[in-house]
């Protein structure tokens, strides 16, 4: 069997109730053949294989984990394709976001991930405005200031098995800390324009679990700071809006 050009790791959570549109979107992805892993996270087993009943394209990961993340790099060791992504299952794809993306690693031989921006939009679907921080440059010490790399990336599979995967580690930050260690293994390429549609809801992980995600995504930041070195050179803050801060160290420190 002819392996897809792209996987794609789809975590459905709780009632599963956008993954039908998730799904069309990703189906309207013609002409890129691409495969797809529907990953439970406290979801009914059998709406999941109902979701992905009738269509040899996609399967469901039988991996059971305590979190999303381990559930996802289990799903990652499963893909066929040498390149991969993550749909949301609340989420939509732009029609060409995938050979777009595609095109843009084609074009960058030694880039590990390729990201585009995205908008977001309600339960609905009604369009809310651009999505916070990705029209921002990139570079990997600015990525610690802000998680500007997101929610749609295509990965390299060995660019993602370098830097070692989805770690359990930050799990409410397991997106974050796995952008800052691909920052520090390989380039990344960004493309300027919209390719997904992020769903905030009130289930919605950065909604429900507000608080968790700036605590993880700070500790993910003291992590890197501390595996880039410097540390012997910065102190690490939180600000009180949930900004990431280096402060340089004083003399006596």
């Amino acid at each position: 069997m002819t392996a897809p050009e792209v996987s794609i790791l789809i975590p459905v959570r709780a009632a599963a109730a956008f993954v039908a549109d998730a799904l069309a979107s990703l189906r309207a992805q013609a002409p890129v053949a691409w495969e797809a892993i529907l990953v439970g996270v406290d979801t009914d087993p059998a709406a999941l294989q109902a979701a992905a009943a009738g269509d040899p394209r996609l399967r469901v990961s039988e991996h059971a984990a305590a979190t999303e993340a381990e559930a996802l790099h289990a799903a990652a060791l499963q893909a066929r394709s040498e390149v991969l992504g993550v749909l949301d299952g609340d989420d939509l794809l732009e029609p060409d976001a995938l050979a777009t993306l595609l095109a843009v690693l084609r074009e960058w031989p030694d880039a590990g991930m390729a990201y585009g921006r995205h908008v977001l939009v309600d339960a609905g679907g009604r369009v809310l405005g651009p999505g916070p921080l990705c029209a921002l440059p990139y570079t990997p010490d600015a990525l610690l200031l802000d998680f500007m790399t997101g929610p749609l990336r295509l990965l390299r599979a060995s660019a993602y098995r370098a830097a070692g995967g989805y770690r359990a580690a930050h799990a409410d930050a397991a997106d974050y800390d796995l952008c800052l260690r691909l920052s520090e293994t390989c380039t990344i390429a960004h493309l300027p324009r919209v390719t997904y549609r992020h769903r905030v809801h009130a289930s919605a992980p950065e909604v429900a679990r507000w608080a968790e995600g700036i605590d993880a995504r700070y500790a993910a930041f003291v992590d890197a700071v501390r595996r880039r070195g410097l540390d012997a050179r910065y102190d690490c803050a939180l600000e009180i809006d949930s900004w990431h801060i280096l402060q340089p160290r004083t003399g006596g420190d």
